[in-house]
């Protein structure tokens, strides 16, 4: 479907906005998102950091907190808590360690809930990395869950099947989100996304996922990778940790185009890899990739995606094993 991207729609909003965000040992990545918040547009905001060891917050963090009120950190607690709790903003917004937000992302968010009249938007920020390994197994996660989910159609249609979504930005009616207490229904675990979705639909409130579009980027730390466990975990969740439809998906988009090269009359391939080369390019200027480098290491990463979900698999099934016995 047609551009699935947030707008800057240049609108000024002045309700209040509580932003809560779920802190890692990750201090240099807090860091970048607070001060990104700092510079924001949009002022009429309270922070909550929650951190389980808020001893071990650098200087930096705490001195940002100490000098701006609309900064503070929280104890997380294991328990059954809700992370709603002591906010007084109309609207919630859930960020990730490693995101950083640009002007216009806030204002943009309440424009669309507004507009749409949505219990939720989730936002799947423009992913930010560099490293060989990191451009083959990271381009990956939206090649799988825009191929997967057309994501006009998770607002345009009320079933829970088309549903997708990211922790990374998760925007939420602070009156729906305390009265349906959706954590509590996970446990008091934050959960995936895509079950958030899921859960809002059931409900029968509106939702919709779409893409940064530049307003929000998800980065990887420029000493780290992305690794095979990892964007295999991530990818299986695209299937709703379904084994069986990853393993459809496999046979299809991996082994279909392989059995399609050595069976096929070569003089009519132009068609499969017509059709390869235009999903890769438009997914790329969807997603703000660099489509050279993905039509390019296209095999690599198809390599990359059978061995990262045929791992991730395996790790589901001897889990799944052993809660039986």
């Amino acid at each position: 479907m047609s551009n699935p991207k947030l707008g800057n729609y240049g609108k000024h909003f002045t309700d209040k906005v509580s932003i809560l965000v779920d802190a890692t040992a990750d201090n240099d990545g807090l860091l970048k998102l607070l001060t990104a918040l700092q510079k924001q547009d949009y002022q009429r905001i309270e922070v909550f950091i929650d951190h389980s060891k808020p001893e071990e917050i650098n200087i930096d963090i705490n001195d940002l907190c100490k000098k701006d009120q609309r900064f503070r950190v929280r104890k997380k607690s294991s328990g059954n808590i809700n992370p709603a709790e002591e906010t007084t903003g109309a609207y919630l917004l859930f960020l990730g360690v490693n995101t950083i937000v640009k002007k216009g992302l806030i204002n943009s968010l309440i424009y669309r809930t507004r507009v749409f009249n949505l219990a939720l938007l989730s936002i799947i920020p423009t992913q930010s990395f560099s490293g060989f390994i990191n451009y083959c197994l990271v381009p990956l996660n939206n090649f799988v869950l825009l191929n997967l989910t057309p994501l006009r159609l998770v607002r345009l249609f009320s079933s829970p099947v088309f549903s997708a979504g990211s922790n990374q930005c998760m925007f939420f009616d602070s009156a729906l989100y305390r009265k349906y207490e959706w954590e509590q229904r996970f446990n008091g675990k934050l959960p995936e996304a895509l079950e958030v979705v899921k859960s809002v639909k059931q409900e029968g409130f509106k939702a919709e996922t779409l893409l940064g579009n530049k307003l929000i980027y998800t980065f990887i730390p420029s000493h780290g990778f992305v690794s095979f466990q990892k964007i295999g975990q991530l990818l299986l969740r695209k299937f709703g940790n379904n084994i069986f439809a990853a393993l459809l998906y496999i046979l299809l988009v991996v082994t279909g185009p392989l059995f399609m090269l050595f069976n096929y009359e070569y003089s009519l391939l132009i068609l499969p890899v017509g059709l390869i080369f235009l999903t890769r390019m438009m997914i790329s200027f969807l997603s703000g990739q660099h489509p050279l480098w993905n039509i390019l290491l296209h095999p690599l990463q198809m390599l990359m995606l059978l061995i990262s979900l045929l791992t991730a698999i395996f790790d589901k099934s001897i889990q799944l094993i052993k809660s039986r016995n």
